[in-house]
C-alpha cells in the first residue's frame, strides 16, 4: 500500500497547484482562509509535507495573493505548524532544540541589535515586528529541516515539486512575454507602468524578474542533479526542461542574478574540479540562446509590431514613451553615462551615498530596523527621511548598506559572523557534491547582497535555508542517500 502511495505521489503536486490557483481565482476570502487553515493542520501533522507545500506555494505566492489576499498568511501558518511539530517531537530533548551553530548566534545578535536600536530611536513596535518577521520566518525553515530525518524519498519528492512548480512558472512566463503582459496575470500587474528597459523583462508569478531569476537558477541546478544522478527521470525531458529554464532565466535580464549564479557555478566547478561541467553549462546557455531566447524574442517583436501590440506597449510605457528596449538596450546600458547619472541621483548609488551620511550620525548601533530601505520601511516614510532629504519610500537594493545604516558597526560584525560562519561550517564538513554546491551558493549570495535585499526575499531565503539545512543535517547520511539515489 505504501509503495502504491509513493508511486502516485508525484502526480498529487500538480493537483495541489490547481487547488492553489482555484482558491486564488475564486477571490473568496472564506475559501482562502479555509485553505490556509487546512495547510496549517497538515504542517502541524507533518513538517516534511509542509516543506514540500511551501516549495509549491512561496514561488507563486505574489500571484495568488493579488487575486485572493486571504491566502497571504498560508506560508506563515505552514511554517508555524511545522515548527510546533518539531518542538513537540523534541520536547524531551531540549539540547537538540537549543543546539545552534556559531553563524546562528551571529544572526540572533544581528536581530537583537536591529530591534534594540529601533526601540532606542523610538520606532513603532509594528514596523519592527514586520521586519523581524521578514528576517526570521524563513530562518525557521533551516531550524525545522535541520532537525528532520531526511530520507531518499524526501529528496525525490522535492525534485517532483520543483519540476511541476517550474513548469507552471515557465508556462505563465511564456504567456506573459508573448501576450505583452496581457494574459494570465492579475489586473494590477497588467496596468503596472514600466520603463522600456524593464518592459522586456519577464516578471513571472513571483512578480519580480530578479527573484524569478533566483528561483530558476536554483531549479537549473536541481534539474542537473536529477538528470545526472536519479535514473528514474527521462534524461531527454530533463534536458529540454533545463534548456527552457535557462531561456526564461536569460529573459529576466537580471544582470545581478546572472553574475551571482556564474559565481555559484564557478566556485562549484573549482571545488569539485569538474571542469567539464563548466563547458556543459556554457554549451547549454549557447543552445538556449539560439533555440529558446532568440525565437521568443523574434515572435514577441512580431506581435509588438501589430496594431494591438503597439497599443499594449504604449500603455505599459506610458511614462517612457519612445524609450528603446531589448537585450542590447537592457544589458548594454549597464555602465552607460545615463545609467550611472540616474543611479547617482535617485538609484542605488544615491542610496549608498545617503546611507553613509546616516551611518556617520549613528555609527555604533545604527538607526534600527524599519528606518532605511528594508521591507518594513516601505509602508511609510521613514522617521529619518526628512533629516536626510529623502522624499520617498524605497528598497535599498543593497543588503549591506541597509545593515550598515540600521545596525551600525555592531550589526555589521554580527552579520559578518553569520555570513562567514556559514562558510566555515560548510568547509569543515565532508565535501559531498551538495556541500560544494552550497559553498558556491554562499559565495554567490555574498555578491547578490550587493545588488538586492537578498535576505528579505522569500524565494531565496526559503531555498537557501532549506538547502543549507539538508547539507548540514547529517552529512554522512546525506552522502549515503546520494549513493542510494544513483543506484535506484
Amino acid at each position: 500500500m505504501r509503495q502504491n502511495y509513493n508511486k502516485y505521489l508525484p502526480y498529487i503536486w500538480p493537483g495541489v497547484l490547481v487547488i492553489f490557483l482555484l482558491a486564488a481565482y475564486s477571490m473568496n476570502s472564506i475559501l482562502g482562509y479555509l485553505v490556509s487553515f487546512v495547510l496549517f493542520i497538515v504542517a502541524l501533522a507533518s513538517p516534511k509535507k509542509a516543506i514540500l507545500l511551501l516549495l509549491l506555494y512561496v514561488p507563486i505566492r505574489p500571484f495568488l495573493i493579488e487575486f485572493n489576499p486571504s491566502l497571504r498568511l498560508a506560508g506563515d501558518l505552514m511554517i508555524a505548524g511545522a515548527f510546533l511539530n518539531v518542538v513537540w517531537q523534541s520536547r524531551h530533548n531540549l539540547r537538540s532544540l537549543l543546539s545552534f551553530h556559531v553563524f546562528e548566534y551571529g544572526y540572533f545578535a544581528f536581530l537583537i541589535i536591529g530591534s534594540f536600536s529601533a526601540i532606542v530611536n523610538r520606532i513603532e513596535i509594528g514596523p519592527i515586528v514586520l521586519q523581524l518577521r521578514a528576517f526570521i520566518i524563513f530562518y525557521l525553515i533551516y531550524y525545522i529541516v535541520k532537525r528532520l530525518d531526511i530520507k531518499k524519498e524526501d529528496i525525490i519528492q522535492v525534485l517532483h515539486v520543483f519540476i511541476w512548480t517550474t513548469l507552471l512558472i515557465i508556462i505563465q512566463a511564456l504567456i506573459e512575454k508573448l501576450s505583452i503582459r496581457g494574459l494570465f496575470m492579475p489586473e494590477a500587474w497588467k496596468q503596472l507602468p514600466l520603463s522600456s528597459k524593464n518592459r522586456v523583462r519577464i516578471y513571472g508569478m513571483v512578480g519580480n524578474p530578479n527573484v524569478l531569476g533566483i528561483y530558476l537558477g536554483f531549479a537549473y541546478f536541481l534539474f542537473y542533479y536529477a538528470k545526472k544522478y536519479i535514473l528514474q527521470y527521462n534524461k531527454v525531458w530533463m534536458q529540454i526542461l533545463q534548456y527552457v529554464t535557462i531561456g526564461i532565466f536569460v529573459l529576466t535580464y537580471s544582470r545581478g542574478t546572472w553574475i551571482g549564479f556564474f559565481i555559484i557555478a564557478l566556485v562549484y566547478v573549482i571545488a569539485s574540479r569538474n571542469f567539464v561541467l563548466f563547458k556543459t553549462i556554457v554549451m547549454q546557455v549557447a543552445i538556449a540562446l539560439v533555440v529558446i531566447v532568440l525565437p521568443i524574442n523574434l515572435l514577441t517583436n512580431f506581435i509588438e509590431d501589430t496594431s494591438i501590440g503597439q497599443e499594449k506597449v504604449q500603455n505599459i510605457q506610458k511614462f517612457d514613451v519612445g524609450g528603446s528596449s531589448g537585450f542590447v538596450d537592457r544589458v548594454g546600458s549597464t555602465f552607460s553615462d545615463d545609467t550611472i547619472t540616474g543611479s547617482q541621483s535617485s538609484g542605488r548609488l544615491f542610496i549608498v551615498k545617503k546611507g553613509f551620511e546616516v551611518f556617520k550620525d549613528y555609527p555604533i548601533m545604527g538607526t534600527g530596523f524599519s528606518t532605511f530601505g528594508d521591507s518594513a520601511s516601505l509602508s511609510r516614510i521613514s522617521p529619518i527621511s526628512a533629516k536626510y532629504e529623502i522624499d520617498r519610500t524605497f528598497y535599498s537594493d543593497n543588503q549591506y548598506i541597509q545593515i550598515i545604516v540600521q545596525t551600525g558597526i555592531l550589526g555589521v560584525i554580527s552579520f559578518a559572523v553569520f555570513l562567514l560562519g556559514m562558510l566555515v561550517a560548510l568547509v569543515k564538513i565532508k565535501r559531498s557534491k551538495l556541500t560544494k554546491l552550497m559553498i558556491g551558493i554562499v559565495f554567490g549570495a555574498f555578491f547578490m547582497g550587493l545588488v538586492y535585499n537578498l535576505w528579505e526575499a522569500d524565494v531565496f531565503t526559503l531555498l537557501f535555508f532549506a538547502f543549507l539545512a539538508v547539507t548540514l543535517n547529517g552529512q554522512s547520511k546525506f552522502q549515503s542517500i546520494h549513493e542510494d539515489l544513483t543506484r535506484s
